[in-house]
């Protein structure tokens, strides 16, 4: 078998899903949070949500072995192209989704409110989302990402540690990291209001399309803070400290 069951359950949840991003739908699928948690093994996990580490561990299994396009890439090994590669990708698919999907709500509100009074929370929980969202990826591009970069392009040259607006990125890194868990449980929440993204019987195909957005966002989300928590920061660290 590809992954013995043993070792699988002994394993850190963020490792499982850097060596196979397949296994992000897996864990997803048993409400385990391979992003903020990513620390636990999941056989810690389990425990923590009383699940059998075994049956997650067998659903991991049935994959297969993955192949390089269930990696992360190569190039991404350096932080500087990390950093674009989150803003590029997930910053943007963010700024795009975010007009669309409170546009929708707008709407849905508007027409189906009366039987359906839950979707108010849910453009209100939205709502919160995108506004801090908002704020968090412009510190990041402002400021963080920024001196990231710095120390990437000194550690690529053998360099000295850059002057920048921080004493150590530490201190921004433990508020996105803070930032991280607040827009985590702010999915909690739009997920419990939603009943797991699953439109009402009589929804039309604004609410379908919108629920099934909301799931694609938490879906993204989920690998873009595990990026950043488990790949970037804990690398952009080292870096820091190799350079001083």
């Amino acid at each position: 078998m590809a992954h013995p069951s043993s070792l699988l359950t002994e394993r850190r949840l963020a490792d499982l899903v850097q060596d196979d991003a397949r296994t992000a739908a897996v864990l997803e699928a048993h409400g385990l949070d391979f992003c903020c948690g990513g620390t636990q093994t999941l056989e810690e996990a389990c425990r923590d949500r009383g699940l059998a580490p075994d049956t997650v561990a067998s659903a991991i299994e049935a994959l297969g072995a993955p192949g390089d396009q269930h990696r992360l890439p190569p190039e991404l090994a350096d932080l500087d192209r990390l950093t674009r590669h989150i803003v590029d990708t997930h910053h943007q698919y963010v700024r795009d989704a975010m007009p669309v999907v409170l546009g929708w709500l707008d709407r849905l509100v508007e027409r189906h409110g009366l039987r359906h009074p839950e979707l108010r929370e849910v453009r209100t929980v939205f709502r919160t989302l995108a506004t801090d969202m908002t704020a968090h990826m412009a510190k990041e591009e402002t400021l963080l990402f920024p001196a990231i970069d710095a120390l990437a392009r000194e550690r690529r040259v053998g360099g000295q540690l850059p002057a920048g607006p921080f004493a150590t990125i530490l201190h921004p890194v433990r508020v996105m990291e803070d930032d991280h868990q607040q827009a985590g449980q702010l999915l909690e929440q739009l997920r419990r209001a939603t009943n797991g993204y699953e439109p009402p019987a009589d929804g039309c195909a604004t609410y379908k399309a919108c629920y099934a957005e909301l799931l694609r966002f938490e879906r993204d989300l989920h690998l873009h803070v595990h990026l950043e928590n488990n790949i970037l920061f804990p690398k952009a660290l080292e870096a820091e400290q190799t350079l001083a």
